[in-house]
């Protein structure tokens, strides 16, 4: 049987809605089935094996989280129901997961990180998973870094000729020479600001005047030294899930629709009358055809594998404008990802089957590489 290393928790603002993925994937991976090994990040960024009779509680989590902060790093730690126990990692060896306590060897076949935000899917995680020399889901390095920092995708996206919202990229020393008056001439109001690496609309304001401006850096810089301010694009907020590594494959397109006009982070996770989401999209069969191309040529203009949801815009004109790319979508029971898939024929384990298999035809396309010459 397979063994999932199943990643979650993370030092991000996204900790929380990680841990919801999590939950919902270890359920849908019990159906394939596979054995699944719970590997929590916390929140100062330690890694733990999970022990539990089942998935663990977000109380004895966060208990664990306090615990640690205090404790033995090398000795397992009891927290409510479930026991901690700290991981070392030995990158080079036939067994580079193993428990720090006792060196006793976690096996690992590929790992299923469902770490969102800063420290998760920007890469970093990525980087680890080459340096212990094993597979995982999702995009690669460089393509998570990509999906996670905003001003550099939108580079990519401009050489590739994918329309995307004006922005300004304002780093947080810089925040002094930024002119209200300039920010409205050049890309008029309302503007979104928003970190330029964050996910989840963590820290996404949108401003109609000048003190609402200042609140929303304010905001913004909170969780990024670096902000993007957007220009507004009016017209219908469109999703389009895609999956697979060199020829990839997009589902129908869904729409979301906020009640307040704004996809929060409230709207996606904790309101649940914040937005209605509408799949299929109520959009015409030639826009969604135009979309899904368009989402595919963004997935590999940005290097992606694996899997990514593209979110766009449709404007009363025609016109569809790429609004961001998340290499690590929600896996939650209403997030977008996953039930663009089920409404598309793909149900959720044979789903989780087929990325788990993507991220071993990588592995295996990577061990084919000379590393001597």
């Amino acid at each position: 049987m397979q063994n999932v290393g199943l990643l979650f928790g993370g030092k991000s603002a996204e900790h929380e809605i990680s841990i919801l993925s999590a939950r919902n994937i270890d359920n849908i991976l019990n159906q394939i089935p596979v054995s699944v090994a719970w590997l929590y990040l916390n929140r100062a960024g330690a890694f733990f094996l999970i022990e539990s009779e089942g998935f663990p509680g977000a109380d004895d989590l966060e208990k664990l989280n306090e615990l640690s902060e205090q404790a033995d790093t090398t000795s397992a730690i009891k927290a409510g129901s479930i026991i901690g126990h700290p991981i070392s990692l030995m990158p080079g060896t036939l067994s580079p997961v193993r428990k720090a306590e006792n060196g006793e060897s976690i096996n690992i076949d590929v790992f299923f990180p469902i770490v969102h935000g800063t420290g998760g899917e920007d890469g970093v995680l990525q980087g680890l998973f080459h340096t212990l020399d094993r597979p995982f889901v999702g995009c690669d390095v460089f393509a998570s870094a990509l999906g996670m920092d905003k001003s550099a995708m939108k580079v990519h996206l401009e050489k590739a000729g994918i329309p995307s919202a004006r922005y300004i990229a304002v780093q947080a020393h810089e925040r002094g020479n930024i002119e209200f008056a300039e920010i409205q001439k050049t890309l008029g109001l309302p503007v979104f600001v928003k970190p330029a690496r964050q996910g989840s609309s963590v820290g996404v304001s949108r401003a109609g005047d000048a003190e609402s401006f200042q609140r929303a850096l304010d905001l913004a810089f909170r969780f990024d030294s670096c902000v993007l301010i957007e220009e507004q694009i009016l017209g219908k907020e469109i999703e389009c899930a895609v999956m697979g590594n060199e020829e990839p494959a997009a589902s129908i397109i869904g729409q979301i629709l906020p009640r307040d006009g704004f996809y929060s982070y409230e709207s996606k996770y904790i309101d649940a009358d914040g937005a209605k989401l509408l799949i299929p999209a109520d959009i015409s069969e030639a826009d969604s055809e135009r979309t899904r191309t368009l989402a595919m040529q963004t997935f590999r203009a940005l290097y992606c594998e694996g899997l990514a949801r593209i979110d766009c815009f449709l404007t009363a004109e025609g016109k569809i404008y790429i609004n961001e790319i998340n290499t690590l979508p929600g896996f939650t029971n209403i997030s977008m990802y996953p039930t663009l898939w089920e409404k598309s024929g793909l149900g959720r384990p044979e789903l989780l089957k087929a990325l788990l298999d993507l991220a071993i035809q990588r592995q295996r396309r990577q061990d084919r590489l000379e590393t001597r010459h």
